[in-house]
């Protein structure tokens, strides 16, 4: 082995002997002010319907069945930089948006409802898609404090709109960590309960699990991460006058994380609210129509590093 290489694999070494003293505490963040990263975000968005309607054909009655989606995406960078720190050590956090791209959109082919509800999604994007500033403070186990909702596109839910407050935070790029001790391949799952504006029986669960250590230039590691939420619809416009409403959601992160200062290197997040409706039984049909709404987000973070913030689109300027 080469001096050049030997060197390398001490310093690595060196890196994560640290960590595997400390093995026994959480992971926390390390704010330093004046530091800025910048990250290039992407956000898809898709509404998805699927249900049976009747279909009279002589004296009997059929059940037909249908879906329909649409779908449209944005692009931009966020640069975040530090602006102050607090004697707790959590930080406030100045967060700029800007370099907006539209992504292409989707809607079922020749559905005149799907389409235009891919028009109204466009729209919704389109909207948003301006510079803006944010200020928020974040505490040194990523906890977001103080978040405003211009932070995400307007979705338009109906309450409870889990899927946006989920998304505020989704969109940020830095990760909540988890206070428990870090250790790779140690699942950990607590249960959750909740009091939601139209929904009863509110269950659910979060889950997490730190995966493999990275090498590189800076040690990092994964953590995976999935919330779910069940309830039943009692109230509100997405209660059927008749039959019964199940209310679903599911969030799910899989996060690169430095375990120098605990920042965030990239991120793959998702998340879907769903609704099912039961009606009412239907004369001559041999089954209780169903339908299903769901609203669905994904997420793509990647940091810039030392290179500009671009998009998979646009190539790289060649140096002169």
């Amino acid at each position: 082995m080469s001096l050049a290489a030997s060197i390398a694999v001490w310093s690595l070494l060196g890196a994560l002997a640290p960590l595997a003293a400390g093995q026994e505490k959480p992971l926390e963040r390390s704010f330093s002010a004046g530091a800025a990263v910048s990250y290039r975000i992407q956000l898809i968005v898709r509404s998805d319907i699927e249900g049976q309607q009747p279909e009279p054909i002589g004296v009997k009655a059929y059940v037909r069945a249908f879906s329909r989606f649409a779908e449209g995406g944005l692009a931009w960078t966020a640069t975040r930089r530090v602006v102050a720190l607090g004697n707790d050590g959590a930080a406030e956090i100045e967060e700029t948006l800007g370099d907006f791209e539209s992504l292409p959109g989707s809607s079922t082919l020749g559905d005149p409802e799907a389409e235009k509800l891919a028009r109204a999604l466009r729209e919704v994007l389109n909207d948003w898609k301006r510079q803006r500033t944010l200020r928020y403070r974040e505490t040194r186990s990523g906890q977001l404090l103080e978040l405003k909702a211009d932070g995400i596109p307007p979705l338009g839910e109906t309450p409870p709109a889990l899927l946006s407050l989920w998304l505020l935070r989704a969109l940020r790029p830095t990760v909540a960590l988890p206070g428990a001790a870090f250790r790779t391949g140690e699942r950990w799952q607590e249960a959750r309960t909740a009091q939601l504006a139209n929904w009863a029986e509110v269950s659910g669960s979060e889950a997490g699990e730190w995966l493999d250590l990275m090498g590189g230039v800076e040690p990092a590691a994964r953590l995976h991460v999935v919330q779910q939420l069940f309830g039943v619809v009692v109230a509100g416009p997405e209660k059927p006058p008749e039959g019964a409403a199940q209310a679903r959601f599911h969030g799910e992160s899989l996060n690169t994380v430095s375990l120098g200062d605990a920042r965030l290197f990239a991120a793959t997040r998702s998340a879907m609210r769903e609704i099912t409706w039961t009606l009412a039984p239907v004369e001559g049909l041999p089954e209780q129509p169903r339908f299903r709404a769901r609203l669905s987000v994904q997420v793509q973070i990647d940091a810039c590093n030392e290179t500009p913030c671009l998009s998979a689109d646009r190539p790289a300027e060649r140096e002169q």
